[in-house]
């Protein structure tokens, strides 16, 4: 299994006011603190999530660079480009999220800072785009559940916060591979991989909930209600995990690869109107 042959990955640089939004609307996501709050918290470990990614594809592409082919190279190039562009957004996420008065999430991210920083120091190139692949699948997957598997959930955003999320959505679908192609041509193994996943799954586990609690509990809502809701979105029948779980359990396959689903079609074809409408062009295989 391979990307497809028509794959385009476009790095796109769009501007949002989110600080803004969150003063006219601090409850962006169906006017839901606790569902508000998890996808703060769970953006908020992007900015340096990013660079740790960046940092694993270019190590391992100058390391391994006479083992890989002249289509994934440029990949990579593309790859850098628009996860620099996602990380610039974060970044004005965490910073109107401080200036909403939630001064803490400037803490935790010199914390991830650190974090990035020791695991570059201490973990091997190839150990580190373990993870990041397994990152990539998280994002390529989440997005497509949360745009394409519950139609009602975009329409519960108010913008300019859909607007992001459905452009990060798009760019995360077409460069879900790279990193997976990446480590396989850089010659990884399936065991390194499968603990990579691990780490990446353990760790995001660990820094969104204690992240998701401290937002909750700011607003003085952390009490018995919202932490049952709490556990429910992620954990219940009817939550993240649930709706995610046969995406995971595919990635543990061996011969699995990410363009095993095509997400390119269904999400232009209910989204193509949307883009345009917020100046981003479609993308050349619409």
């Amino acid at each position: 299994m391979k990307s497809p042959d028509n794959l385009k990955i476009i790095p796109r640089d769009i501007t949002v006011n989110l600080t803004d939004a969150l003063k006219e609307k601090p409850y962006w996501l169906d006017n839901d603190p606790v569902q508000t709050h998890f996808f703060n918290a769970l953006q908020s470990a992007f900015p340096e999530g990013e660079r740790l990614f960046i940092d694993s594809a270019r190590d391992v592409r100058d390391k391994y660079n006479d083992r890989l082919s002249e289509t994934l190279k440029q990949q990579i190039k593309l790859f850098i480009k628009q996860e620099a562009f996602h990380g610039a957004h974060h970044e004005e996420w965490n910073k109107a999220l401080s200036e909403g008065g939630y001064q803490k999430i400037a803490v935790y991210s010199q914390w991830f800072r650190k974090r990035r920083l020791v695991l570059k120091k201490r973990m091997s190139p190839l150990y580190r785009l373990a993870m990041t692949a397994a990152g990539e699948h998280f994002t390529a997957i989440t997005a497509r559940l949360n745009i394409h598997g519950d139609p009602e959930f975009m329409g519960s955003i108010d913008r300019p916060f859909r607007d992001l999320i459905l452009y990060h959505a798009i760019e995360e679908i077409e460069h879900k591979a790279v990193c997976f192609d990446l480590y396989q041509q850089a010659g990884g193994g399936y065991i390194t991989r499968i603990l990579g996943a691990a780490s990446f799954t353990f760790g995001m586990i660990f820094h969104v909930r204690r992240i998701h609690v401290y937002l909750l509990k700011k607003d003085g809502l952390w009490n018995k209600e919202t932490k049952r809701k709490a556990r429910q979105e992620v954990w219940g029948k009817e939550g993240l995990v649930r709706k995610l779980l046969p995406d995971i359990l595919d990635y543990l396959r061996p011969d699995f690869h990410p363009w095993e689903t095509d997400d390119r079609t269904w999400l232009l074809k209910d989204f193509k109107e949307d883009l345009k409408e917020y100046g981003i062009d479609p993308p050349e295989y619409a």
